[in-house]
């Protein structure tokens, strides 16, 4: 791409940027928060409008002059598909979800399996792709570490060891992202809490192990191998040890996690969902109280996920340079 052509895409993922969050926009608005002449501002607006990424509104009122024109995202423009992976105690579940650009649902579908495998999930997917021809990007949350597709640990036991992006990319065109379901939730709960620049989330499962995922200066830390967040691989306890606590003695193990958890990374907030505990109270005598984080208990896991694969799909659209 030459540098024209980058300057000129970079323009237009600031004007993006703005548009995106939903909110009515006018042209003197967009170039001065995104410091670009009115003239480029212009032109980029001219070929939004062209291509029915943004809608006319209407025309702002008047101070005198002439009135400035509104615009806004047009929310069916492009559609996303959402879809959560989820281990109950005897099935795995597969949600899907497609939304418009606003996060509304148009259309919703949950399937139950057994066994809960890659060939069962492909059927299902293409079953959802049928419905919505609008459907530009698909953003997945699954249980698992996932590296450029590569799934390593999952609860889905049959998408182990394979690459999950691979075999999705020969039966679906649509661009696809894959990310760890609490990576996911705390991405959710960082939009929900983004005064925090520096937070985590940890998933405490009534079964399996625990989950973390971390923010650092507003965005998501994976680590060189998607690996960053595995607190079950902590040497304190061994993984029949951390079977027993989470049985018996579950606060003492979360705290222990958490504890380290601020030792490494420092987080100004944790947001903690556990699935053991209905009272959480946490006690950290080992962490000097000025270094503290704020704890904020989580109820609703899997809302912050969604959110958290929204704002992965939002971001996705916003830096697409071919989906025009």
């Amino acid at each position: 791409m030459s540098k024209v052509n980058d300057l000129k895409q970079e323009n237009k993922i600031k004007t993006r940027e703005c548009l995106y969050d939903g909110q009515i926009w006018t042209k003197n608005d967009l170039a001065y928060k995104t410091s670009l002449s009115l003239a480029t501002t212009t032109n980029i607006l001219q070929e939004m409008l062209k291509n029915h990424e943004i809608e006319y509104v209407s025309d702002s009122k008047s101070t005198g002059g002439r009135k400035s024109k509104e615009y806004q995202l047009y929310k069916d423009y492009k559609h996303l598909l959402k879809i959560v992976l989820k281990k109950n105690k005897k099935s795995y579940e597969f949600i899907f979800e497609i939304i418009d650009l606003y996060d509304q649902i148009v259309y919703q579908k949950n399937y139950s399996s057994l066994k809960g495998t890659v060939e069962e999930f492909l059927k299902m997917l293409k079953k959802v792709l049928k419905k919505d021809q609008e459907i530009a990007v698909i953003c997945l949350s699954l249980p698992g570490v996932c590296n450029q597709g590569m799934i390593d640990l999952c609860d889905f036991e049959d998408f182990q060891n394979k690459n999950i992006l691979e075999i999705l990319k020969k039966e679906i065109k649509q661009k696809i992202i894959i990310e760890n379901d609490v990576n996911c939730a705390s991405i959710g709960f960082y939009h929900q809490y983004s005064h925090y620049q520096n937070s985590a989330l940890i998933y405490q499962p009534a079964v399996d192990y625990v989950g973390c995922g971390m923010i650092i200066q507003g965005k998501l830390y994976n680590g060189f191998s998607h690996f960053a967040g595995e607190l079950r691989c902590l040497p304190f306890y061994d993984h029949l040890q951390q079977e027993r606590l989470l049985k018996d003695a579950p606060q003492e193990l979360l705290e222990k996690q958490i504890a380290t958890l601020c030792c490494v990374l420092n987080p100004e907030a944790i947001g903690i969902c556990s699935d053991v505990l209905k009272d959480i109270q946490i006690s950290l005598p080992t962490i000097p109280l000025k270094h503290q984080p704020q704890i904020i208990k989580i109820n609703q896991l899997y809302t912050l996920i969604k959110e958290g694969l929204f704002q992965i799909g939002k971001n996705q659209m916003i830096g697409e340079t071919n989906n025009e």
